[in-house]
């Protein structure tokens, strides 16, 4: 009776059946954990994006409003000057009787 003598291999190329299926389980966990994690941090970017557009559609809002203001001054205080220049050259000194007399 000749026993055969195994000896250790480096590498092990039998296959368990037991390893397999609990790398195929552990895989699979692995895979769901880390879709679930994507799926997550993209919800997360599209909401700060909708955060974002929301800020910035506000402060484009708000730029529309403070130029529609600032023209209204404008043309508000260019009024005011027409006002202010018809003021004083309707008092200018050679145009009131009372004092153009006076200024001969």
């Amino acid at each position: 009776m000749d026993a055969q003598v195994t000896r250790p291999r480096w590498i092990d190329t039998k296959i368990n059946v037991q390893s397999l299926v609990s790398a195929a389980i552990g895989a699979a966990v692995m895979a769901t954990a880390g879709w679930f994690a994507l799926v997550g941090r993209v919800q997360a970017l599209e909401q700060t994006d909708k955060e974002h557009e929301r800020h910035f559609t506000n402060i484009e809002t708000s730029i529309r409003q403070q130029r529609d203001d600032t023209t209204q001054k404008l043309n508000d205080i260019g009024g005011d000057v027409k006002d202010i220049r018809r003021y004083l050259m309707d008092n200018a000194a050679g145009a009131r009787p009372d004092f153009k007399r006076w200024t001969k």
